[in-house]
């Protein structure tokens, strides 16, 4: 654990001292992982910059309290902004809900190719995805989003939302449980593979699977 904290350590040091260039490379080194989380909180670009700038200078006001000895940069980061993150998340959804994506979401997300048609089919599986989510109560919503969306590990999660590994992990199964049964009541349940959604029965089963064997 030291041995992946110490680059860090020396990145916050160097901030500390006043390096001009430390800030600019604890950015370029946390930005895009920042932003990826705030834009599924969001999904809508200038809030999720917004978000994004708030999280970082909320990072660089308590950057002195960092001790690397308890955790990675990453995770302590994802828990000094885990109230801000939240409470954005939480506010927006009860405002607007996530009964709408928007085009340039489902675009950010998922880039254009060079087969169009491709492109079509996969953006509407993913809009059908993002807005199963939408409908899912907030504690299940923010587990996925973070973990199948974001990337983040188990532990990261946990610092993020103050739980034990134990709770995400149990959380992260009813979550792809309840969500394969909302796109299976929007799309039907169809055997032919065009149509097996990211969260289809056979899907969630090999997905297990790999991760039992890691």
């Amino acid at each position: 654990m030291q041995a992946v904290a110490a680059p860090d350590a020396e990145l916050v040091t160097r901030c500390l001292n006043g390096d001009d260039s430390a800030w600019g490379d604890l950015v370029g080194r946390y930005g895009q992982k920042i932003f990826a989380i705030a834009f599924h909180l969001t999904y809508d670009r200038s809030e999720a910059e917004e978000l994004t700038q708030d999280c970082f200078l909320k990072v660089w006001e308590n950057l002195d309290r960092y001790q690397p000895t308890e955790a990675s940069l990453l995770a302590w980061m994802a828990t000094l902004s885990r109230n801000l993150c939240i409470d954005h998340y939480r506010k927006r959804k009860r405002e607007k809900g996530f009964r709408f994506i928007s085009d340039d979401a489902v675009t950010t997300l998922l880039p254009g190719t060079a087969d169009p048609q491709a492109d079509a089919v996969k953006r509407e599986r993913l809009r059908l995805l993002l807005e199963a989510i939408g409908e899912l109560p907030d504690e299940l919503a923010e587990v996925i989003q973070l973990r199948d969306l974001d990337g983040l590990d188990y532990r990261e999660i946990a610092d993020f939302l103050n739980l034990p590994d134990g709770t995400v992990k149990s959380r992260l199964n009813r979550a792809r449980i309840e969500l394969a049964r909302i796109i299976r009541e929007r799309i039907g349940s169809r055997p032919d593979s065009a149509t097996d959604s990211l969260y289809s029965p056979r899907r969630a089963v090999a997905q297990k699977t790999q991760e039992g064997a890691r």
